[in-house]
């Protein structure tokens, strides 16, 4: 069972979520999932209206070869815009349009090869990654896809490279648009390090909001060293990276000279509380607006 908590000032969440990975005795897996979350503006003083999501879901896991599984699930969920002071275009406008509050049964698809040699402390491998989420009826109707490709190249028993590449795309389907409130987000620990968290792509004109977008773009490179005087332990290590992303609206291309792009050292350790990542970031390449935030923490997985 794990229990993830978030309190932060602007993005709160529940999520319960429970494995069975032997369901069956064939390994079949099992995996039961509660969450609620409630997201704020970037800004807490660009006004205070949230999003709240809450559901329930099931999927299962079938292996298909040592390292391939594929997911195949659904769920319930219900999204409601509460509106407040500077409520963004984007969301009165989807409100007016569908309601502030649908409700949708999504269906996922997914497959997965992971041949890396650790989940929380890779040396060497790949993990690659196909995912889809279907809603066909509800009040929502759309489509979301995400690829997801990571490599670690050991270079010797100290050294790593590590790459990783993730691409987001959605769709509304039967003549509706996106649903606002299942964009992607880019900034931040887990995607372009130096930006504040969630804070590139479209921005509304009024409040100067971030408002996420359809399609993401995410590429991330680090070497990987262990902390001085720790030895060959992987459990606490030191990186160098170099982040790029961008989010772009459901009718924007992916323009690549509109990326964002930062460089920067970090430390990494696998704390009994969890894995923990401390990062120190100057961007490279910024546009006038972006809000920038050098030093960031995260509880949590590489990239």
């Amino acid at each position: 069972m794990g229990v993830d908590v978030n309190t932060s000032k602007l993005n709160r969440s529940l999520s319960v979520t429970t494995v069975d990975p032997y369901f069956t005795e064939d390994g079949i897996s099992r995996v039961y999932d509660a969450y609620y979350r409630t997201t704020t503006p970037s800004n807490a003083t660009e006004g205070d209206y949230q999003v709240i999501t809450s559901g329930l879901g099931v999927k299962f896991g079938v292996p298909i070869s040592p390292v391939d599984t594929i997911y195949v699930g659904g769920g319930a969920e219900q999204n409601k815009i509460v509106a407040g002071n500077n409520l963004p275009a984007a969301y009165l406008d989807y409100a007016n349009q569908f309601g502030y509050k649908s409700f949708a049964l999504p269906l996922t698809l997914g497959w997965s090869r992971d041949d890396r040699d650790s989940a929380l402390t890779p040396n060497s491998g790949k993990l690659q990654r196909l995912s889809a989420e279907w809603s066909p009826t509800g009040d929502v109707n759309y489509i979301k896809a995400t690829a997801q490709y990571q490599q670690y190249i050991p270079l010797n028993k100290q050294f790593t490279l590590a790459f990783n590449g993730e691409l987001n795309w959605g769709k509304g389907l039967q003549g509706k648009p996106f649903p606002v409130f299942k964009n992607s987000y880019s900034g931040g620990l887990g995607s372009v390090r130096g930006f504040e968290s969630s804070s590139l792509g479209p921005i509304d004109e009024v409040t100067k909001t971030a408002l996420g977008g359809a399609k993401k773009i995410t590429l991330n490179a680090e070497f990987i060293t262990p902390f001085p005087g720790a030895g060959n332990d992987k459990s606490l290590r030191l990186f160098a990276f170099l982040d790029a992303g961008n989010v772009y609206g459901a009718s924007d291309p992916f323009v690549l000279s509109e990326l964002r792009a930062s460089t920067g050292v970090g430390i990494s350790w696998i704390s009994p509380v969890g894995p923990l990542r401390l990062a120190y970031a100057k961007p490279l390449k910024s546009f006038t607006g972006d809000k920038i935030q050098k030093v960031q923490f995260q509880i949590g997985t590489a990239f």
